[in-house]
């Protein structure tokens, strides 16, 4: 049976969720409108073309030929757009409330894994990679992968071609935490503030999810995740597990 105050701490957790899952949702309604307004006034211009053109099976060609495409290709953009942000919103969801399945995980062939898969985008980029010491977390494997996976990826995005990128665990207030730093053209404060939001991103042609999705899968370990970051000096995103979850 819990005592009062693992029943306050469950209470305040549980609270911290539903405020996360509010905002997620709004943020999601609001940015899922936005594209099916998009989808309808394209399929109204595709209708409207071709009732212009009548009967006239020439005028019925160029339509098709030269307005459909471009409608089409739109179009796909915003179902692509539209794919992304109710994927990324339900895996958010299970973050918060899916049992996790914790396993000792050895970061250093989590880290190798990931560098390897995006070992041709390195290659074009000229960004190289220094790993140091990687700690054991206790976590489950699938959520640690994915935040490895995330974090790489927000760096190599944000790292300039002949960039570096340095991951490494530190100890913090004696706890074991994943660094990893990049040499990016850094964030402002007001972009650093928002930076684990849903949806938010700095970069226009990204949804903004994998930093939310980082959060969240590490609060679902009762962790930490933050960053540091410095214009034209580049960012630092930092991983901490609780103490009780973290094996050398």
């Amino acid at each position: 049976m819990m005592n009062a105050k693992e029943k306050k701490e469950q209470g305040n957790a549980f609270s911290i969720s539903k405020q996360d899952m509010a905002q997620l949702m709004y943020v999601f309604s609001h940015d899922l409108r936005n594209p099916l307004i998009n989808m309808r006034a394209l399929t109204s211009d595709i209708q409207m073309s071709l009732e212009d053109a009548g009967q006239d099976p020439v005028a019925v060609c160029r339509a098709v030929r030269e307005e459909l495409p471009e409608s089409l290709a739109m179009m796909e953009e915003v179902m692509y757009r539209m794919h992304h942000l109710i994927s990324g919103s339900n895996e958010i969801y299970h973050c918060m409330f899916d049992e996790l399945e914790c396993e000792h995980i050895d970061l250093t062939v989590w880290v190798q894994r990931e560098l390897a898969r995006q070992k041709d985008r390195m290659k074009s980029t000229e960004i190289s990679v220094s790993v140091g010491e990687l700690s054991t977390f206790w976590a489950d494997p699938l959520a640690m992968g994915r935040i490895i996976k995330e974090l790489l990826d927000n760096a190599l995005r944000f790292t300039p071609h002949g960039g570096s990128i340095l991951v490494h665990t530190e100890t913090r207030h004696g706890l074991d935490v994943l660094v990893v730093r990049d040499s990016g053209a850094g964030m402002n404060q007001n972009d650093l503030e928002r930076a684990f939001q849903p949806f938010f991103s700095v970069d226009a042609n990204r949804l903004g999810m994998g930093l939310a999705i980082i959060k969240a899968f590490v609060h679902a370990h009762g962790g930490q995740t933050w960053c540091e970051s410095t214009l034209d000096m580049g960012s630092i995103f930092y991983v901490a597990m609780p103490h009780r979850a973290i094996h050398k």
